[in-house]
């Protein structure tokens, strides 16, 4: 695809795209910079916005010109070439200036990834196997109970040593944290026994290394059945017991949910050869890298991740298109306000989910 000043070249959904500026859009560009360096600049012997071209490039500096004249035509053209050629880059365009003559002549090229068009049919040739329904057992459920009356309990100062269940409050750099002593957990175990006032060193499950200098110990005082109950505004402990069930059980549905949509965008995009371009999934896999501090021998695992992450979004951005299911504006700032998250979450989490549903609905069922 070509006109006058853009030139497309496209491998798979690789995109070179190739820019020539012209030399009337340079010269406007120039003045223009010129013009607003003219009314910041002092000149001595001119008033305001009335020095000549050759002094306020002297007092600007050339290079300096010629390199923001050059940043400024590349960031506008760019976006009016993608704009016009209907393009939408899913990677950081990577910018190389091919030509440059600061009154004469600039090009430059650009490379970018875009989604993959993917064809979606009415009906999917795909199984899907429901999970089981949700459930929460005794000892799930009993083991919450126990973490809410823990949670509920009044902390009691203690003169002796930490022992078992016992809450130690540690600090170091000005920051403050709180263990719990046990023999159950590796950190845990280290805090036995420690007292308030001295010293303690903790070894994570790597081998880091940290001291820490312990400011407290304190004794938990669990509160009885009814008082827990009363803590968290119900009338008596079988009303709290059957709140905290339902609770349980509702979470669980929802995460049943999302195990079976994730597993039918999976089916879906490996039944239609979904694939994510090479340069979105290195620039996606640098940044969670860099993010989560993973180190390089982690990488094939990282990278297997976020591949099967992107295939899900590209599946069912290009689904959500096809179909009819984008979330209108007023929907997702609707939710997004009522919620507390950023607009841009809730309508990629809208899109995967109508997407989900869509396959569901749409696909042999087994279970």
């Amino acid at each position: 695809m070509s006109n006058q000043h853009f030139h497309v070249e496209r491998e798979g959904d690789e995109v070179t795209l190739q820019v020539q500026v012209p030399r009337e859009a340079i010269a406007a560009k120039g003045r223009d910079l010129l013009e607003l360096a003219r009314a910041r600049l002092t000149i001595p012997g001119f008033r305001s916005g009335r020095a000549p071209d050759h002094l306020v490039l002297r007092y600007y500096g050339e290079e300096e010109f010629a390199r923001d004249l050059k940043e400024e035509l590349i960031e506008e053209w760019l976006g009016r070439a993608l704009a016009e050629l209907g393009l939408d880059p899913v990677t950081t365009p990577r910018v190389e200036t091919t030509a440059f003559q600061r009154d004469e002549q600039l090009a430059f090229r650009a490379r970018f990834a875009v989604l993959p068009e993917v064809a979606v049919p009415d009906e999917l040739p795909i199984e899907v196997p429901e999970p089981p329904p949700a459930a929460v057992t005794e000892d799930e459920l009993q083991g919450v109970l126990q973490e809410l009356r823990r949670d509920a309990a009044v902390l009691e100062p203690k003169a002796g040593p930490a022992g078992e269940g016992d809450v130690v409050r540690l600090q170091r750099g000005g920051r403050e944290w709180e263990g719990e002593a046990t023999a159950s957990r590796p950190i845990g175990r280290q805090l036995l026994g420690v007292q308030p006032g001295s010293e303690v060193t903790l070894v994570d499950e790597e081998g880091h290394a940290e001291p820490f200098s312990v400011t407290g110990v304190y004794q938990l005082l669990l509160p009885g059945p009814e008082e827990t109950a009363r803590h968290y505004g119900h009338p008596s402990w079988e009303a709290f017991v059957e709140a905290v069930r339902t609770r349980m059980v509702e979470i669980a549905e929802a995460q049943r949910r999302r195990t079976w949509r994730l597993a039918a965008l999976d089916a879906a995009a490996e039944a239609l050869s979904v694939e994510v371009p090479p340069s979105l999934l290195a620039e996606a896999v640098a940044e969670e890298a860099q993010e989560l501090g993973i180190p390089a021998s982690e990488r094939p695992k990282l990278e297997e991740a976020v591949r099967r992450k992107l295939r899900r979004e590209i599946l069912a951005s290009r689904l959500a298109e096809a179909k009819g299911l984008l979330p209108t504006r007023e929907e997702v700032e609707k939710l997004a306000s009522a919620v507390g998250r950023e607009p841009d979450a809730i309508r990629a989490g809208i899109v995967i989910e109508r997407a989900a549903d869509w396959i569901l609905a749409h696909a042999r069922r087994s279970g």
